[in-house]
């Protein structure tokens, strides 16, 4: 490396431990006034027209999925922090009237992310080695059963999302170990003839496929769907067409390992099978870096739509039929990051064609730390229950926020 190179890498390691370190400060709390569906409302952020915003509860840790399971219970992870072992399970319930009750489920667990529910409508928790079933019995400890196993831990994207799709699979993101194929945590950096951390039978930087394996009893088998996707923490499946829609976070450096808060852009992905969407040769449509061998954007797939770059979008769900008239079926993304192009709720529509038009609009907005007022925000996941309220976490604050439609 040369002289240059370990400068770029020297002031973006201190530009991002800078930024780590006023993200995760203690943030200041919401001020309140009010009630919006029977809990404290926040008044002082742009709520789209026909929606209340309101704390549903605080001091969760370092919370990151939910999951509704009806209208007055809720999962939520706690990943605890980067380390293997501090995060929990917490469940949050309520009586009318009343606030939220929090009750640790699980401990001990791995950095703790996805919560989805299978066909069958049993809870499944992904943590950075596995995806396990929850077990919930009535006045008994929770236990988990594990079936997908041995997911990579190491590097830079550690944590699991995924979604199940109609044959009762799991898409899951398996997060690029680097920025941009560079050496990680023991995984070689790419060379002029490519990065092998992407693109082939034991890919990262890929949304895997898992299905039962021929013996119930063993793990479920996996096999990378697509590939060149960095880290695919946003993960969608369209309710009519059952395609898969998947957010990007892109690079952070740029080539030549400069950082630019206008470049690359994040991406919105509809993810086929067998295709490779660009990372860590191609972001956008045409940002290149040619240190990999490859000279153009060309031979990968372009995305759909793309993000302001650094908005970070992470999770992310398809606004069911309880939505107001005017978002239902819009796609709600939480934009998590901490550059000014970040911490937003924003949603798509989507035409007949089941295709996204124009641009991304906010539901959520002017998410600026104010002091007296709110902290910056830090969305991460989202649920809806069958009332059309969007539940949110967010990680830096430890809290749960709820978006209710009036």
């Amino acid at each position: 490396m040369t002289r240059l190179r370990h400068a770029a890498a020297f002031a973006l390691a201190a530009f991002a431990t800078t930024a780590a370190a006023a993200a995760h400060a203690e943030p200041p709390p919401y001020r309140t006034q009010g009630q919006c569906d029977g809990l404290p409302a926040i008044t002082s952020l742009k709520v789209a027209a026909g929606f209340c915003l309101a704390v549903a509860a605080t001091d969760l840790g370092r919370p990151r999925g939910v999951l509704a399971l009806d209208a007055q219970r809720l999962l939520v992870t706690d990943m605890g922090n980067w380390n293997s072992g501090r995060g929990r399970l917490l469940q949050l319930t309520r009586e009318p009237g009343q606030p939220f009750r929090v009750t640790v489920l699980l401990n001990g667990l791995d950095r703790p992310h996805g919560l989805r529910l299978d066909a069958q409508g049993r809870v499944l928790l992904a943590e950075a080695h596995r995806i396990s079933r929850v077990e919930l019995p009535a006045g008994q400890p929770a236990r988990l059963q594990p079936f997908v196993t041995g997911l990579p831990t190491q590097g830079r994207h550690p944590l699991k999302s995924f979604v199940v799709d109609a044959s009762g699979a799991l898409l899951v993101n398996l997060g690029a170990p680097s920025d941009h194929c560079e050496a990680m945590d023991g995984v070689p950096a790419g060379t002029p003839q490519g990065c092998t951390q992407t693109g082939g039978p034991q890919s990262q930087a890929a949304v895997w496929k898992f299905t039962p394996g021929a013996d119930p009893a063993q793990p479920w088998v996996g096999k990378p769907l697509a590939w060149g996707l960095r880290n695919s923490m946003g993960l969608a499946l369209h309710p009519a067409s059952g395609a898969l829609w998947q957010a990007e976070n892109s690079r952070d450096s740029l080539p030549g390992e400069t950082y630019d808060k206008a470049s690359p852009p994040d991406e919105l992905n509809l993810v086929e099978p067998g295709r490779h969407y660009g990372w860590p040769h191609c972001s956008g449509r045409d940002v290149l870096d040619t240190a990999y061998g490859e000279r153009s954007c060309d031979a990968f797939t372009p995305p759909v739509k793309l993000i302001p770059a650094h908005a970070a979008p992470l999770g992310m769900l398809f606004y069911g039929d309880a939505a107001p008239a005017a978002w239902r079926g819009a796609l709600v993304m939480a934009w998590h990051g901490y550059q000014p192009s970040g911490h937003r709720l924003m949603a798509w529509r989507f035409d007949a064609r089941h295709q996204p038009v124009g641009n991304a609009l906010p539901l959520i907005d002017g998410w600026r730390a104010q002091a007296g007022k709110h902290p910056m925000g830090a969305p991460v996941d989202l649920a809806q229950d069958a009332r059309g309220r969007l539940w949110i976490t967010e990680d830096r604050n430890g809290s749960l926020l709820v978006l209710v439609p009036r």
